[in-house]
């Protein structure tokens, strides 16, 4: 195996939501920006027992949150990244019509699921680095991603938080086929 082979072992890639190794919390460095940004999480429908997000409503395993109501003023969501993480993305565009969501995922530009969520955005963040999650490896080295991540805003203009990286508003084809984001 080389050295880099973990990084697209499908195993991985495939875990099930209640996978030990899939709570990987957000660090405070993206974390409090944008709950400053959304003057706090209404809502995080998956997180841990003692609610490190600080959300006023959560969610955490056993219960599915993605399936639970959504009834709160925001919602933060970083869910898990296996082949869940499809449904997550397909609840955030939902309930971003009816209230701000921020969704954090990992940036695989090529997936339809990472396309039609670019789609949908008012606003995308690409981080300009890597983040390093609060799980330390067995060697005590907090452990970083193996790719890059985004954040998206649904319902939620990401602009404020340009020092995180690069924050872009998608135009759809149709806007420029009728000149609309033409300057």
């Amino acid at each position: 195996m080389s050295i880099a082979a973990h990084r697209f072992d499908n195993e991985k890639r495939r875990r099930p939501d209640h996978h030990t190794r899939q709570a990987m919390l957000t660090p405070s460095y993206v974390l409090e920006p944008v709950r400053v940004l959304m003057g706090g999480f209404g809502l995080d429908p998956c997180t841990e027992p003692d609610n490190p997000t600080g959300a006023e409503d959560f969610y955490c395993l056993p219960d599915d949150g993605c399936t639970l109501p959504w009834d709160a003023r925001n919602v933060w969501c970083n869910p898990p990244y296996g082949e869940a993480r499809d449904r997550w993305v397909n609840r955030c565009i939902a309930e971003g019509k009816i209230r701000p969501v921020a969704l954090l995922i990992p940036s695989h530009t090529e997936t339809r699921i990472f396309q039609r969520a670019f789609r949908e955005a008012d606003t995308v963040l690409f981080f300009q680095a890597r983040l390093r999650f609060g799980v330390l490896r067995d060697n005590g080295r907090q452990e970083a991603a193996s790719h890059g991540s985004a954040l998206f805003g649904f319902g939620l203009d990401l602009s404020p938080l340009q020092k995180l990286g690069t924050v872009v508003r998608p135009v759809s084809i149709a806007a420029l086929s009728h000149g609309e984001g033409r300057k």
